[in-house]
């Protein structure tokens, strides 16, 4: 199958990686791939590089049109040539599918009168001009399912749900003298109980509530056991500001360890319990990785929450913005080291059955299949 992507630029973005990841499990099927984006948004961004270096080592043949730039005029006038550029290349490539990761791309094939999809990433997506219900609708939850149909005007029956999946190397575990050296480089002691967060440091993370839940729930003595680990780079210098200054008034400021964002493997491995604590979210991938781990995860109720975990069995969820009730669960895990071992391993053979690239890719190609 030659399968088309419409992705409006190469950035640090849940749908770009989900494109990439997905562009992976296609391969690995046999599938000839190309895509048409507006590029890389910083190209002095070596992490951008090599995503778009992954892109191309797949064999994907890459068309790159000009995102618009400059005043009014000179926007209107390089969207209207790019435009036109993106319709002659969406008929010469002649593709099976055509797939827009963007949502505001779906415009496109609409004018061509084409079929194609369009995946629903999150459910802040605004119904616009731009926008355009595709023959089949991808949405990566229920909450995003729900939401195509009351907000976009999507029809039911166009609807499948494709969790998105992440690669099986984060089911290859650490050993315990490796786990023991990540703790050491980053001054943990070995009775600490580790709990983590990974991901793009936002107000929105709510790692406010995390650290309310820690210092102002937590008992005295379950308090002094406990290290949080914050992997993760700050997207603003507002984000920043306003994370120091909740850390700073805390009564737990040595008990926070801030790490740049790296390879998050080796962290999920030494958590002893992973919080996405966020006050919005597209699906949560982060919880994913970590059940794949093998590490007991709690979410709040944000978009992908009910997909992923069921509550008590294989994980934790708790109300937006409840650090009491959060507070409560680690407590609880900490008192029953046998509840989180069992909890964590009941994510990990979810996680293993229903969140990996492969699976996802699997389920793409069943949506694929219905319209060519």
């Amino acid at each position: 199958m030659k399968i088309l992507f419409l992705l409006s630029r190469i950035e640090k973005s849940g749908v770009c990686i989900h494109t990439l990841d997905l562009a992976h499990g296609l391969a690995r099927e046999g599938h000839e791939m190309l895509m048409i984006t507006g590029g890389i948004t910083d190209p002095g961004n070596s992490y951008l590089n090599e995503i778009k270096r992954q892109f191309e080592d797949l064999g994907m043949d890459i068309k790159y049109f000009k995102t618009p730039k400059g005043n009014l005029f000179n926007k209107a006038a390089v969207s209207l040539i790019s435009i036109v550029q993106i319709l002659v290349w969406i008929l010469r490539v002649k593709s099976d599918v055509i797939h827009s990761q963007s949502p505001y791309m779906t415009f496109l094939p609409w004018l061509l009168g084409r079929k194609y999809v369009t995946t629903v990433h999150n459910v802040q997506l605004v119904k616009n001009i731009k926008y355009k219900n595709p023959t089949a609708l991808i949405a990566i939850s229920e909450e995003s399912k729900e939401y195509a149909i009351s907000h976009l005007g999507a029809k039911r029956a166009s609807i499948s749900i494709v969790c998105h999946g992440v690669s099986k190397r984060y089911a290859d575990h650490l050993s315990a003298s490796e786990k023991a050296g990540l703790k050491n480089e980053l001054g943990i002691p070995e009775d600490k109980i580790i709990i983590g967060f990974v991901g793009r440091i936002t107000v929105e993370k709510g790692l406010d509530v995390l650290i309310d839940a820690v210092d102002k729930y937590l008992p005295s003595d379950l308090k002094e056991k406990v290290q949080l680990v914050f992997l993760g780079d700050f997207y603003s210098e507002y984000d920043e500001n306003f994370l120091k200054k909740v850390i700073a008034e805390s009564g737990i400021t040595n008990k926070i360890s801030m790490v740049s964002f790296q390879d998050p493997l080796p962290f999920y491995n030494i958590f002893d319990i992973f919080v996405l604590p966020s006050k919005s979210e597209a699906f949560g991938l982060v919880c994913v990785e970590a059940m794949l781990c093998g590490c007991c995860t709690i979410r709040t109720n944000t978009n992908g929450a009910l997909d992923q975990i069921q509550h008590g069995v294989d994980g934790f969820i708790f109300e937006n913005e409840d650090s009491e009730t959060l507070a409560g669960i680690i407590k609880d895990l900490m008192e029953n080291p046998e509840l989180a071992t069992t909890v964590a391993q009941n994510g990990y053979q979810k996680a293993l059955e229903n969140f990996t690239i492969d699976t996802m890719t699997k389920k793409t190609l069943e949506v694929y299949r219905k319209i060519v």
